[in-house]
């Protein structure tokens, strides 16, 4: 439930802070008082896009807040929950500020992408704006009404992804054989480029090999000298370290037999004994491995220069030239095997095509099992409010498999019992469409999700005792949902449990709205002023007094 609605700076609003309730609110004021401003500002509120000079002059930025009870565990709930944007509590503050060029969305504080606020907003509140009956006229209105009463969501989301499947399957096939021309050119390249690069046989791990290799032949001689002089001087030479270490190991054995405890450093002289002699005996294996190797130091680095030709040439690091010629020959044999590509793809679009198909048929079976339960709803209402003998009926037209279904769906209309049905557009007048589209939204309220339901001078064009039930339906609504109604409509005006009025004045040269709510006097002065307009008398006050209490 909507609890409450901050706007700041919002086009002729300076600040308006309204607390709303439970059940039925209306919304009235003059002509161009703002009262439409309100149910705009909400829109925002809840993710709808921002449009240019809403900003009021002379501020940075509008902000709107609004504030919602939400039901425990309830969609809403759930969601922010699965977005780690809940609270501790049943209150969710959604925010959000408007710049002149840019605007920012906040869920309990936290900042969020305006995609995820909408998300949100259409589990809080559905919006039917005051020119939304002139969109009943449009095929895909007419679609996607029936479908939100069918409950078929999942089946138009199932359907929407086969479709999206079956035409990336398309292209892919089209590309391919578009390509043909090309295909010619693009296999003589890359067999030229195979065979460049099979000339030099490039392994996984032979670049680092040969720059290791080519490293220590450049360095033989060097090499070579420091190992001998290694060795002599550890173990070969005239006075190596390893001779040293055993007189001095023997001197100290000699002094062991006073003091024992220098048994612990001559393990240690031992055992730096082994070591060296054994660090000898490696320098002696990699010398004479040097000395078998063959030094063919030209070749290496002849075979280095080509590694750095290919490379540079393909435009790739050379340690790369391996996988490169890999990818090379995996392409030639994929266009050595088009023809079968083809096939298999001819034959993964088939498949598609049958998967989108029977995903059509769900929706379609949807679509036909809703149809009656809509048409004999939405005349029913029709005639409640006003449209005599009027009836309603859901036309499904078999059509060429697309992401929205195998059938057009459209609206049509039947003025008397005796009557044929004709479309929507070529029946209704604007009076009566409005009235259609207050009727299709009662009847869609029952599967609508969000707990709060805002129309906007929907009841345009109507007056009377049509006026009257108009009000008494949406009362009715407001039994088991927040009801907010914009209207100037004396007899909808009367039927609701708060009444919230708009008035525009000017404040320090600037046109301000504001926004009260009022009182049971102040509420018989408003229904007057709705009845007689301008004069107000007695007369007028009786009959709001009777009209507010029924």
């Amino acid at each position: 439930m909507l609890a409450e609605l901050l706007v700041r700076s919002f086009a002729v609003i300076d600040e308006l802070r309204i607390p709303l309730g439970a059940g039925f609110s209306v919304v009235t004021g003059e002509t161009g008082a703002g009262k439409s401003l309100l149910v705009d500002a909400l829109g925002l509120a809840v993710g709808e896009r921002a449009e240019a000079g809403l900003v009021r002059a002379g501020a940075e930025f509008a902000e709107i807040v609004a504030s919602f009870e939400i039901e425990p565990n309830g969609a809403a709930d759930t969601w922010l929950k699965e977005h780690d944007l809940a609270t501790q509590g049943q209150e969710c503050i959604v925010r959000r500020l408007i710049g002149q060029d840019r605007s920012r969305a906040f869920i309990n504080a936290t900042p969020v992408p305006l995609q995820r606020l909408r998300e949100l907003g259409d589990l809080l509140i559905d919006l039917h704006g005051q020119h939304e009956h002139q969109t009943l006229l449009r095929r895909e209105t007419q679609r996607d009404l029936l479908d939100a009463y069918a409950g078929a969501a999942p089946e138009r989301l199932a359907l929407a992804q086969a479709v999206a499947k079956l035409h990336a399957c398309e292209a892919r096939l089209q590309t391919i054989r578009q390509d043909a021309a090309n295909r010619s050119a693009r296999e003589s390249l890359l067999r030229y480029q195979i065979e460049e690069l099979q000339s030099l046989q490039p392994e996984a791990g032979e670049w680092e090999g040969l720059n290791t290799s080519q490293k220590r032949l450049a360095h033989a001689q060097e090499l070579g000298s420091g190992i001998v002089m290694l060795v002599d001087r550890l173990v070969d030479g005239d006075q190596p370290l390893v001779s040293a270490l055993d007189d001095a190991v023997n001197q100290l054995r000699l002094l062991m037999r006073h003091e024992p405890r220098l048994a612990e450093v001559e393990a240690l002289l031992m055992s730096a004994t082994v070591e060296i002699t054994e660090a000898g005996l490696s320098l002696t294996r990699i010398g004479g491995g040097m000395e078998t190797e063959p030094a063919d130091l030209p070749a290496i680095e002849a075979r280095l220069g080509r590694w750095h030709e290919l490379a540079r040439k393909h435009r790739v690091p050379a340690d790369q030239l391996p996988d490169l010629w890999a990818t090379l020959k995996t392409e030639h044999d994929a266009l050595q095997h088009e023809e079968e590509t083809i096939a298999a793809l001819e034959q993964e679009l088939a498949q598609d095509h049958k998967a989108a198909l029977a995903q059509a048929r769900d929706l379609t079976a949807k679509r036909h099992a809703a149809e009656p339960a809509l048409s004999a709803a939405v005349t029913e209402e029709m005639q409640r409010l006003g449209l005599g003998a009027g009836r309603f009926s859901v036309a499904l037209t078999p059509e060429t498999l697309t992401a929205n279904g195998c059938e057009a769906v459209e609206f049509l209309v039947s003025p008397a019992i005796d009557s044929p049905f004709r479309p929507l557009a070529k029946v209704a007048s604007g009076g009566e469409l409005s009235r259609i589209s207050l009727a299709l939204q009662v009847v869609l309220a029952d599967v609508c999700i969000g707990p709060t339901l805002v129309f906007d001078e929907v009841d345009v064009g109507i007056g009377g005792a049509v006026a009257e039930i108009v009000g008494q339906r949406l009362q009715e609504l407001a039994r088991s949902r927040q009801v907010l109604c914009i209207t100037h409509l004396p007899q909808v005006a009367a039927q609701g449990d708060t009444h919230l009025l708009v008035h525009k004045a000017l404040s320090d040269g600037r046109t301000m709205s504001s926004v009260e709510v009022l009182a049971a006097s102040e509420r018989v002065e408003e229904i007057a002023r709705m009845l007689g307009g301008v004069a107000i008398n007695a007369h007028t006050r009786a009959l709001a007094r009777d009209m507010l209490h029924g």
